[in-house]
């Protein structure tokens, strides 16, 4: 009976030990695809915008989602990724239905089958708001007279453009009798009968594709002045050194901003800024740059280089005044 004992304890343990040695399989994580996404739903969809959502996952190596778009007429495509859990889709549009699904992805590129379709028709139903930070800028620009306006561009993706509105009266209504153009840009340049000392107010309204139109803009104005007239240096002269400039002022008070450049386009080494209420006479502005010596030494040395004196009040009206160096004239007559 001992004897039968021993040997029963013998066979469990053997039993025991031999079940412990059993192979087992694992499964590489590599090649596994994640689980489905789930809860994908429409968020928002108006005027040629849907926005979808969904639960983010909660598998640790999920990278992000693949989004799958389709209408009627059209096979379901990859449109875009995102590692959010939700997307935005824009320009769209208004009267097309739109089927959406995603699949999850993980870090090792495998893609999960798909989630739920869900669809949507972004129906045009809202005006666009107004158009913010509209500036404007009167320009006499070698006696081109024009007025530039420029914004912040619409909110919305829909905007297919903006009506520009303009007025000699402030507080002017928007309307057909008052529209003097359209942009399709976020800036306009009015070239329309601009005259000299006259203010324009301007005010725009944004459209979309669907012909709605939103609230006008904030009013802005500006008006276009003439051009200063140089006194001396004349223009295209020749001096040997000059300290003043002298100017005519024109018919109403202003800022006058004079500038030396070693170009006509940039370059600028020195410049200034005389506000006056001086108007119709001569206006003297002193010119004494340190640099001066600096840039005649250049001019000696460089002599296809020549000093431009740009001359410019408030409303951007320019003026160019080239003064040859001497030695450029005889060394470089072809530079003018």
């Amino acid at each position: 009976m001992k004897r039968k004992r021993i040997a029963l304890v013998l066979l469990l343990s053997l039993l025991l030990y031999n079940g412990c040695e059993r192979p087992t399989e694992t499964e590489d994580d590599s090649v596994i695809p994640p689980i489905v996404p789930v809860g994908l739903n429409v968020y928002y969809a108006s005027d040629g915008e849907v926005t979808i959502d969904w639960q983010s996952s909660n598998e640790g190596d999920i990278k992000g989602y693949n989004i799958y778009r389709r209408t009627d007429s059209t096979e379901s495509t990859k449109i875009a990724y995102t590692s959010d859990s939700y997307y935005f889709d824009d320009s769209l549009e208004y009267n097309v239905t739109y089927y959406y699904k995603i699949t999850s992805l993980n870090t090792w590129n495998n893609e999960s089958g798909f989630s739920n379709e869900v669809s949507a028709t972004p129906v045009n139903r809202y005006n666009p708001l107004k158009p913010l930070g509209l500036q404007i800028n009167a320009r006499n620009w070698e006696g081109e007279t024009s007025i530039f306006l420029k914004w912040l561009p619409a909110y919305e993706s829909d905007v297919k453009g903006y009506n520009i509105y303009r007025s000699t009266s402030p507080g002017f209504i928007s309307d057909r009798s008052s529209m003097i153009g359209f942009a399709n840009e976020i800036s306009f340049t009015d070239t329309l009968n601009i005259n000299l000392y006259t203010n324009y107010y301007y005010k725009i309204r944004a459209i979309d594709k669907g012909d709605l139109i939103s609230d006008e803009s904030d009013e802005v104005n500006d008006l276009v002045f003439e051009i200063p007239e140089v006194i001396y240096p004349e223009d295209n002269s020749t001096v040997e050194f000059f300290n003043q400039f002298l100017l005519k002022a024109i018919h109403s008070p202003a800022s006058y901003r004079i500038g030396l450049q070693t170009n006509r386009y940039f370059g600028e080494i020195w410049s200034t800024t005389v506000e006056t209420s001086i108007t119709d006479d001569t206006l003297k502005i002193n010119f004494t740059p340190y640099s001066l010596q600096f840039i005649k030494l250049i001019i000696g040395e460089l002599p296809h280089i020549r000093e431009t004196v740009r001359i410019q009040t408030v409303s951007q009206n320019y003026l160019w005044l080239h003064l040859k160096n001497k030695n450029e004239k005889e060394k470089c007559p072809e530079a003018f």
